[in-house]
C-alpha cells in the first residue's frame, strides 16, 4: 500500500477493516489462526494544523465593506467562524431564533444534530445586532440570507472564500482555517481544553489536543509571568 502512495492514515483504515473481517472469520470458525493479531497499524503522522497570523486576521476583517448588507453579512459569517469556532455548515444552518445576543450565546446544531451553546465575543455580537437590524424580518428561519432573501448555502460560503483568497493573496485561506485559528488562539489566551471541547462540539479531548502543540512556543515566552519563583522575586 505504501508503494502505491497511500497515506498511513488511509492504510490504517484498510487494516482496521481487515482486522474486523478476519476477527469475525476467526470467531465463526472459518479460519484456524487469529490473524488480526499479526496486523500492526502503521503510525500515522498527524497533519500540521495551520492558523492565520494576527496580521492576516486584521487583513481579512478589514476587507469587508460593512456599510452595505452583503459585506456586513460576510463579516458576521467569518466572525462566527473565527470568534466562536463554528463550522461552515453550522454557520449556514444557524437560525435567527437561536441567536441570543443579549444573553451572549447562540445555539448551534452540529454534527449528529447535537445542539450546543456557543458564546460569541462582544465585537461579534455588535456586528450581528447591526446585521439583524439591517436585514429585517424574513420568511424563513435562517440567520444568513442572500440578496434575494433566501437562505445562504455552503456554495455561497465557498464562493466567498475563493474570492477572499484571491483578493487578499492568502492562498491557504479557507473556512475551516478560521476554526483552527479560533481554537489555537483560545488556548493561547488562557482558555482551557475542556471548555474548548464544549465550544467546538468535539466528543473527546483527543481532537482538542491537536491544538495544544501550537501554543508551546507562546507558553515558553510567557512563562516568566507565571513562574512561582520569579513572581516572588518581584
Amino acid at each position: 500500500m505504501v508503494d502505491r502512495g497511500l497515506h498511513n492514515t488511509t492504510i490504517q483504515s484498510y487494516v482496521r477493516a481487515w482486522r474486523a473481517f478476519l476477527t469475525w472469520c476467526y470467531q465463526e470458525g472459518y479460519i484456524a489462526t487469529d490473524l488480526p493479531q499479526k496486523f500492526r497499524l502503521p503510525k500515522a503522522k498527524r497533519p500540521t494544523i495551520d492558523v492565520l497570523t494576527d496580521r492576516e486576521v486584521q487583513q481579512l476583517f478589514s476587507s469587508f465593506d460593512t456599510k452595505h448588507l452583503p459585506g456586513l453579512r460576510n463579516y458576521c459569517i467569518c466572525a462566527l467562524m473565527l470568534d466562536s469556532g463554528l463550522r461552515m455548515d453550522e454557520v449556514v444552518t444557524l437560525e435567527t431564533e437561536h441567536v441570543h445576543l443579549a444573553e451572549g450565546y447562540a445555539i448551534v446544531c452540529g454534527k449528529g444534530n447535537k445542539e450546543r451553546m456557543v458564546p460569541p465575543g462582544n465585537r461579534s455580537r455588535q456586528m450581528l445586532a447591526r446585521y439583524l437590524r439591517r436585514r429585517g424580518p424574513v420568511d424563513n428561519p435562517r440567520l444568513f440570507q442572500t440578496s434575494q432573501h433566501t437562505p445562504i448555502r455552503q456554495t455561497t460560503v465557498k464562493q466567498l472564500f475563493r474570492k477572499l483568497k484571491r483578493r487578499l493573496n492568502i492562498p491557504r485561506l479557507r473556512a475551516h482555517l478560521l476554526r483552527h485559528t479560533f481554537a489555537t488562539r483560545y488556548l493561547e489566551n488562557g482558555g482551557d481544553m475542556y471548555s474548548l471541547q464544549q465550544i467546538l462540539g468535539h466528543t473527546s479531548l483527543e481532537m482538542v489536543k491537536r491544538y495544544v502543540h501550537l501554543t508551546h512556543q507562546k507558553t515558553v515566552a510567557a512563562f516568566p509571568q507565571f513562574s512561582p519563583l520569579d513572581r516572588l522575586a518581584r
